[in-house]
């Protein structure tokens, strides 16, 4: 090879790593929308699924049910309660996790996303993380791993699924307020909930909706739930409300549904889950309380402004 063709070879190879950056900066959501160790470590991996059904006729819906399909497999191996079932199990709940990014970023290169699919994505999730827990209650059944711990496993892994909910709901609702006030990138809590609200009256008399009437439905339901409300519409100045929460919405990440699950796998490859008992139960309820606090004087702060 001489050195034009070299120097042709070269740009070829510069020009299709701008293109395939462009593709993958483009399947991202906004980056405050993913925790931190979603955007640099389960992305990247996840675009590499990207380019292989991008341009087959899988849907983004298709490859959430993909996700549920391995969650119960993952499950499945929890519930062998061995070491190797623990490496097997925690291997496809990271699978699982990879997947589940793939669905969005697919519909975001293809212009496909809609309201429902996004439920159906988050559906998927939840879906996921209950079947795992419930594979690993039966294989600590199995009386093979020794927790050390004077309660029963079951307790254990019931407090540690409601805490990893709690802090996936405070951490989603900080996460959407910060991209409302701070960033002016999307609507508040209270204007998505109407979205919702609007789309489930428009299709409500429709044939052959009823699976999305369905999600909607409970969609709005759970987010009831969420443990903070507005009853009203709160308005602040952008760059304050930025400049206040920046540092802290990434603070959040460190107890969102991510990093509670890249620790259950950590704990279940290494056959260690009071790791993962310790982080779920203990230290991030602790960092929640320390954290809401924080946020809380900011915010009033921002207020009374």
């Amino acid at each position: 090879m001489n050195k034009d063709e070299f120097e042709k070879k070269r740009k070829e190879i510069t020009e299709y790593n701008k293109r395939i950056l462009k593709e993958f900066k483009r399947s991202l959501k906004h980056i405050v929308f993913d925790e931190t160790l979603t955007l640099y470590i389960l992305r990247p991996i996840a675009f590499i699924f990207v380019k292989l059904l991008y341009k087959t006729n899988v849907t983004p819906n298709q490859v959430s049910f993909m996700v549920m399909i391995v969650g119960i497999i993952s499950a499945f191996f929890f519930s062998w309660g061995t070491h190797l079932g623990f490496i097997l199990g925690g291997s496809l709940y990271f699978l699982a996790l990879v997947l589940d990014c793939v669905d969005g970023m697919i519909a975001r290169l293809k212009k496909t996303g809609t309201a429902v699919g996004r439920i159906i994505d988050g559906f998927a999730d939840y879906f996921v993380g209950v079947v795992v827990y419930v594979g690993m209650g039966i294989g600590f059944d199995k009386g093979i791993i020794d927790i050390c711990l004077p309660f029963d496993h079951w307790w254990l892994l019931v407090i540690s699924a409601v805490s990893h909910i709690v802090h996936a709901m405070i951490v989603d609702y900080y996460r959407v307020e910060f991209m409302a006030h701070g960033l002016g990138k999307v609507t508040s809590v209270n204007d998505e909930k109407r979205k919702f609200a609007e789309e489930l009256e428009r299709i409500k008399d429709q044939r052959g909706k009823w699976l999305d009437k369905s999600l909607i439905a409970i969609y709005l339901g759970y987010s009831r739930l969420q443990l903070f409300k507005m009853d009203r519409d709160e308005h602040y100045d952008r760059k304050e409300y930025f400049q206040a929460n920046k540092l802290l919405i990434k603070l959040w990440f460190w107890i969102g549904p991510t990093a509670h699950i890249f620790v259950l796998i950590i704990a279940a490859i290494l056959f260690r889950p009071i790791i993962f008992f310790s982080y779920t139960i203990g230290v991030a309820n602790l960092y929640m309380i320390v954290l809401w606090i924080v946020q809380v004087r900011v915010k009033n702060k921002l207020q009374r402004k």
